[in-house]
């Protein structure tokens, strides 16, 4: 028996093996043939790990869910100013999809909805992302930064429209664009928010 250690390190392997071929080549245009060279295992070892292209997709999506979450606990631990602690935030979860897939010239091959992913992959990412938004626009308040009764919002609605808007920067063209747009966003949003 394998120890558990170098089995988990060699189901990495091939998870970050498979992405890397995925974004560039395509889903479709992979094979778990290529997958197994490029991860550096016989592909008997590959299937011992991932039965099939499918799984090894949706094991990539977990990846990423646990890298965001990772990334969004970590953003809202920094001591910063809120702005800052805002930008993090979107960067942390947004900054990631936009770096791991529309990155991509196979964006929409990695978004297409026929591969059917659990509905749990991303679901705590995304209830964390917008709590956490909740809870930074409250900080702002308790604070006396923010005054979201002067602007016509509560806590919900001024989050839902700060995450609303901040997903429209995904359609920037290059990483630069991006972080500019998602800066803008909370800038722009913010001081609608101010006291």
């Amino acid at each position: 028996d394998m120890p558990k250690q170098a089995s988990s390190d060699k189901r990495e392997t091939i998870i970050d093996a498979a992405f890397d071929l995925f974004r560039h080549y395509g889903y479709r245009r992979t094979s778990m043939e290529d997958i197994a060279r490029a991860a550096g295992v016989a592909k008997g070892t590959l299937y011992l790990y991932f039965a099939s292209k499918e799984e090894l997709f949706e094991a990539i999506a977990r990846m990423l869910a646990a890298r965001m979450l990772k990334a969004i606990q970590e953003a809202i631990a920094c001591d910063q100013p809120l702005e800052e602690q805002f930008l993090g935030v979107m960067d942390a979860k947004l900054g990631a999809v936009w770096r791991w897939i529309y990155s991509s010239p196979h964006a929409a091959e990695l978004l297409d909805p026929q591969h059917q992913l659990p509905d749990d992959v991303f679901e705590e990412v995304d209830a964390t992302f917008r709590s956490i938004i909740a809870k930074l626009i409250q900080k702002g308040v308790d604070s006396g930064e923010l005054d979201l009764h002067a602007a016509g919002f509560t806590v919900e609605s001024a989050a839902a429209t700060l995450t609303t808007a901040a997903y429209g920067a995904e359609k920037a063209a290059d990483e630069a664009e991006f972080r500019k747009t998602l800066a803008n966003i909370v800038r722009i949003t913010l001081r609608g928010l101010r006291a």
